[in-house]
């Protein structure tokens, strides 16, 4: 079977290790003599050393939470942390959540049952104990921001995507194997593939200004205006359906919590940005969907 072939069967194959793909992708890198794209694969491979580089869909806005300790060992914990109280650089800190670690140690963390978390710098708790209270009695003794399973699989499955159109680009252009061996393939051609399928982000809904003024539309406790505002983001009707079943079971969201049903659509969601199934990036999904929720609990 020829590398095209190969690569191609590898990514539609829900068994194969995505890692052992990529190689494959590497080899072909420098069959067709694109840096651009041997660079990607080396990143996705390794992790990525070079902020600059990093791809949007790496990239989030996550939930805080923090514990809260008190006189006679009282504690509180995962209460939802405000941010905008934040000074800079813990408020950039807390607001952008950047995984950089390769797709095999991305892959290893989602095999493994335990759930993680990136905690706060120490000296960021401590900074934070002025702007966030939740008594006077009680002060923030930890933080952490959890990693969802759903952000982990939505990486490995951007990756999965851009490779797959990348190389179904190469094969629709008449690039063969037989091409390859005589290094005529069109290198204008390539590029210009890898810049659609791997670099592109056309069509895609990104977190701006317009975004955080809509948010306001959400009010609390009316569905009509919540299912308003996703629609305007392109969530079908299927989806919002399932979604009106969730809050109707779980009308209420004490201290910032979803209950589970309302989390499990949340992730679906994700995963969706983050298969291309759903026409927003996955850089912007779990921040207008969280404020959105969030509108319509009150929180």
């Amino acid at each position: 079977m020829v590398l095209l072939d190969e690569i191609r069967t590898d990514l539609v194959n829900s068994s194969a290790n995505l890692s052992n793909t990529l190689r494959k992708a590497k080899i072909l890198a420098s069959e067709i003599g694109l840096p651009e794209f041997r660079e990607w694969v080396d990143f996705e491979l390794s992790g990525y050393t070079d902020k600059d580089k990093i791809p949007s869909y790496r990239k989030f806005h996550p939930t805080n939470y923090g514990t809260f300790s008190g006189s006679f060992g009282s504690m509180v914990r995962n209460v939802v942390l405000p941010t905008d109280v934040l000074p800079d650089p813990i408020k950039d800190f807390a607001e952008n959540l950047t995984l950089v670690e390769g797709v095999g140690t991305l892959e290893g963390m989602l095999a493994q049952e335990s759930r993680f978390l990136k905690k706060w710098p120490p000296e960021f708790v401590m900074q934070a104990q002025e702007y966030i209270q939740i008594s006077k009695e009680m002060e923030l003794v930890d933080a952490h921001q959890p990693l969802q399973p759903y952000l982990i699989s939505g990486i490995l499955d951007n990756v999965k995507n851009r490779l797959l159109d990348f190389i179904l680009g190469l094969q629709e252009n008449n690039v063969t194997s037989e091409s390859l061996e005589n290094g005529t393939v069109d290198p204008e051609v390539t590029r210009n593939l890898f810049n659609i399928h791997i670099n592109g982000n056309e069509n895609i809904v990104t977190i701006g200004e317009n975004v955080h003024q809509e948010i306001n539309l959400v009010q609390k406790g009316d569905f009509n205006s919540l299912v308003s505002r996703l629609r305007e983001l392109n969530v079908d009707s299927n989806d919002l359906d399932e979604l009106e079943e969730a809050v109707s079971s779980e009308p209420d969201a004490p201290d910032g919590q979803f209950g589970p049903k309302v989390h499990a659509w949340l992730g679906g969601m994700i995963s969706k940005a983050a298969s291309g199934m759903w026409k927003i990036s996955l850089e912007a999904a779990p921040k207008v969907l969280m404020d959105a929720l969030r509108g319509y609990y009150g929180n």
